[in-house]
């Protein structure tokens, strides 16, 4: 009588998920109101990076995405560069309320385009909720020009977040399909 027993390690597919941006535009809350639809007032800054982890399913069966929320200040761009390999999609969320926001998204854009990942970036305009400083038009209309896609957001009051995540996720599953078949 034998008792072997087959153990897999996964049967499910992982998809890592680069979440970058400035401090203060809502990276950590659109993670947390995602994943455990919670939003906090309170703000505190993400020191080198959290991980935040989304299940869903395809047609293949369960998937699991795992959000790399990465701190946005610029000492810990030294950590972000230790995270990125192996990155399936990207996005750089942004402070709707505030322009200096936006200007910064070029930086983190040359920072993901710099590690030769081969990703579909997504910018995000988060805090719908709140007075803009940026038109929805100039951000759709200058994304298009850097061939990035892009989704509005509030994680205050969840707006936007469950779309946000299809489009993100998709990216993924795209990019992986793509290096999977060498395309």
């Amino acid at each position: 009588m034998s008792s072997k027993i087959e153990v897999k390690f996964r049967d499910y597919d992982i998809y890592k998920l680069a979440i970058c941006g400035p401090g203060k535009s809502g990276k950590t809350s659109i993670c947390k109101r995602l994943t455990e639809n919670i939003f906090s007032k309170k703000y505190k800054p993400t020191c080198g990076a959290e991980f935040h982890s989304y299940s869903f399913k395809t047609r293949k069966g369960k998937a699991v995405a795992l959000f790399y929320d990465m701190a946005g200040q610029q000492r810990f761009s030294v950590v972000r560069k230790i995270l990125y390999p192996g990155t399936n999609a990207a996005a750089i969320v942004f402070d709707l309320s505030k322009k200096s926001s936006f200007k910064e998204c070029a930086d983190w854009i040359r920072e993901l385009r710099e590690q030769d990942l081969e990703l579909q970036i997504t910018l995000v305009g988060n805090k719908t909720d709140s007075k803009r400083e940026i038109a929805k038009e100039d951000v759709e209309r200058i994304s298009r020009k850097l061939g990035c896609k892009y989704v509005e957001t509030s994680a205050l009051t969840g707006d936007g977040v469950a779309d946000f995540a299809k489009s993100l996720i998709s990216s993924a599953i795209t990019g992986s399909q793509r290096k999977i078949v060498g395309k």
